[in-house]
């Protein structure tokens, strides 16, 4: 398997049904950002979706369905991954107009790897998936709110 660390910065709008009484509640959230690999010099963009529910007493919980493309531009290779993931999250602050937060999720990654100049690096492999999540939310009323958020994760 090839080793694929992205850190994405996305900005993020997430659609929420969260209400001020902490009462739990689903939401739907979409992502677009970029990525970074660290295994080459390159750069690409994320996009993801997920479905999840808010607690109310600051957790949150979501799957998500995430696909990242990054190219190298040195060695003009490509790389590209879907993968879906299993969150939990926990929002700091969560009455405030800035709303902090961290994650964690595990699943699973199908990455490619394809182009370049080294033929032994090609190739597709499916495995198990793990990322961190660090963000910043800011709510501009009870059923949307943005976010900008910084995520890694080795495929």
């Amino acid at each position: 398997m090839k080793t694929l660390l992205a850190a994405t910065a996305a900005a993020a709008l997430i659609a929420t049904s969260a209400s001020a009484q902490d009462t739990p509640n689903w939401y739907a959230r979409g992502d677009a950002g970029t990525s970074f690999a660290s295994h080459s010099d390159g750069a690409g963009w994320t996009v993801s979706g997920a479905v999840g529910r808010d607690f109310g007493n600051g957790f949150r919980s979501e799957g998500e369905v995430l696909y990242l493309d990054s190219a190298s531009h040195s060695h003009a290779a490509e790389t590209s991954a879907v993968a879906g993931f299993a969150n939990l999250y926990y929002d700091f602050n969560r009455h405030a107009a800035w709303q902090p937060f961290v994650g964690a999720g595990v699943g699973v990654a199908d990455v490619m790897v394809g182009g370049g100049d080294d033929t032994r690096k090609h190739g597709e492999d499916t495995a198990f998936a793990y990322q961190a999540t660090v963000g910043l939310a800011h709510p501009f009323n009870d059923r949307l709110t943005g976010e900008v958020a910084y995520r890694a994760w080795p495929a």
